[in-house]
């Protein structure tokens, strides 16, 4: 993993990070809100959150409506994007923000919730690995973990589909050519598995229940539980 590289370009979209999101995920919608609202129907009350990759708290935020007494971690390597997350949650007891590398360590001594949105597929396959193994590992009994990222497609010729589509979307959406510039470069830190590619890496990593709750080509939302 270019840790470098992928600090820099969070850094340098941090400002516009959030306006840009509706026009690069098409189904924001159901991927922010109604794939994590499934949450309350498994546990009505988390007590202790962590955000991996958590940018500007984006999907924290999405959690927060749920789960508003809970304590929050929200850990990323761009600490300008940290930044934003500190404004949007600013004046709240429960939150906590950790500027890190949470492949090398997730700084939480237990916890029943780990969240993350379109980070992990930055990582190569041993860091990822690493990581759900780290993930397992503090999680409490019957925590849960659901991660709501970007996948490649089981085959290329779907996957070139999907990317066509996806792109074409892209130019429709009102986004500045410079803008789609900065997208683009910071699509080639993208190390994509396929969503069955993924629930193998968590059955390695000791997780047993495993579910994909979402997917629209190329967005998906996995969940998994510690039995």
């Amino acid at each position: 993993m270019d840790l470098n590289k992928i600090k820099e370009q969070f850094n340098f979209i941090a400002q516009k990070y959030d306006n840009h999101r509706k026009c690069f995920i098409p189904c924001f919608n159901d991927f922010y809100k109604n794939s994590v609202s499934l949450l309350k129907c498994y546990n009505n009350n988390f007590k202790n959150i962590v955000d991996l990759g958590a940018g500007t708290g984006l999907l924290t935020m999405e959690i927060y409506e749920l789960y508003n007494n809970a304590h929050y971690t929200l850990i990323d390597i761009s600490n300008d994007m940290l930044k934003i997350a500190k404004e949007r949650f600013v004046g709240l007891y429960n939150f906590k923000f950790i500027e890190k590398n949470y492949v090398e360590e997730i700084p939480v001594e237990n916890c029943d919730l780990i969240c993350s949105a379109l980070s992990i597929h930055h990582l190569e396959n041993a860091d990822k690995i690493k990581l759900y193994k780290n993930i397992y590992k503090i999680l409490d009994k019957e925590g849960c973990f659901i991660n709501l990222d970007q996948f490649i497609g089981t085959s290329e010729e779907i996957n070139n589909l999907y990317n066509e589509w996806w792109y074409n979307y892209i130019n429709n959406s009102g986004i500045k050519p410079e803008e789609k510039s900065a997208w683009i470069e910071r699509k080639k830190l993208d190390k994509e598995n396929t969503i069955k590619e993924t629930m193998e890496l968590l059955k390695e990593s000791g997780f047993k229940n495993i579910e994909c709750i979402y997917n629209f080509m190329k967005f998906g939302v996995i969940m998994a539980i510690k039995l």
